[in-house]
């Protein structure tokens, strides 16, 4: 398989643990794209070490990044994210790369999604189930329909050569001058502006969100909903800003990452008082969530 990352040196570390969730499932024969601007050579070394001990190949190239001057960089999301979008005109060879985001867990198979039929589609993914539902006044703004599917950026299989048809660069442009300040999550608003009707749609199960939507679905989860979840996701996503490798990180699958982390030494996280913050964090959700409905506000 053909599988593509962006990063920056932030994320090398979750990277790791993305890469050796994989490689537990897919242990040869591999080629590990990666387009990075800001990764150090160190670092880039113990990625090819990882790699190449599982019998795949490292393919890291350095992207410029004045070449995408002006696209809208918010958050903790960078100018990398978008990189994933060049991969079409900086692999001229390739026909089909699948990306991974690196805060994701990968716990089966991936070769079904690889194989799936593109059927002539510039690419797959996942419908993003909270824009789709909870925040579907985004899609709104965009200017989707609301049986529109909008698609999450954190898993993508691609057609390449179906992409190289694309004057990429310019499409950016255009949209980033269109949309400007509506363009909340940057490179996935892009993503699905630039290719509406053009994505297949795939099960969720290859990307699944951890949020637990409201308070009462994270109850339901915890009084025994996680049985039905715990055989079901190939790829598990942690999306939004707190994450499994952060001590307040109190989601689904979180157990499942730290096991990762605390049998690689070199991917190890500080974990002293590791309850005592995750309790108090909870504890002060649930709180605000008491007060929201007491004073009339629908928190969910």
């Amino acid at each position: 398989m053909n599988i593509l990352v962006t990063v920056d040196s932030n994320y090398v570390c979750p990277l790791k643990v993305m890469l050796t969730s994989f490689f537990r499932f897919h242990d040869k024969e591999n080629t590990i794209y990666l387009l990075y601007s800001n990764v150090k050579e160190i670092e880039l070394g113990e990625l090819r070490q990882l790699i190449e001990r599982n019998g795949s190949r490292f393919c890291p190239v350095r992207v410029e990044e004045s070449i995408l001057s002006g696209v809208p960089v918010i958050g903790y999301f960078t100018k990398e994210m978008y990189y994933r979008l060049l991969s079409g005109m900086i692999f001229t060879k390739e026909k089909r790369m699948l990306y991974l985001d690196p805060d994701i867990l990968i716990r089966g198979s991936l070769l079904p999604l690889y194989e799936t039929p593109l059927e002539g589609n510039v690419m797959a993914g996942i419908g993003d189930i909270s824009v789709n539902t909870i925040l579907s006044d985004h899609k709104t703004k965009l200017g989707f329909g609301q049986e529109e599917q909008y698609i999450n950026s954190g898993v993508l299989l691609f057609d390449l050569d179906e992409m190289r048809k694309c004057s990429i660069l310019e499409d950016i442009k255009r949209v980033v001058e269109e949309k400007g300040e509506l363009l909340k999550y940057p490179d996935q608003d892009i993503i699905n502006l630039l290719f509406r009707e053009k994505i297949k749609v795939v099960e969720r199960k290859y990307n699944y969100n951890t949020g637990y939507g409201s308070i009462a679905g994270m109850f339901r989860y915890m009084a025994g909903g996680f049985l039905k979840e715990k055989k079901y996701p190939v790829i598990v996503h942690f999306m939004g800003p707190v994450k499994p490798w952060n001590l307040a990180y109190y989601g689904k699958f979180g157990g499942e990452y730290r096991r990762y982390l605390k049998k690689n030494p070199d991917l190890s996280m500080n974990v002293k008082g590791e309850w005592i913050i995750r309790y108090f964090v909870i504890g002060r959700y649930l709180l605000k969530a008491i007060l929201c409905k007491m004073g009339g506000t629908n928190y969910e």
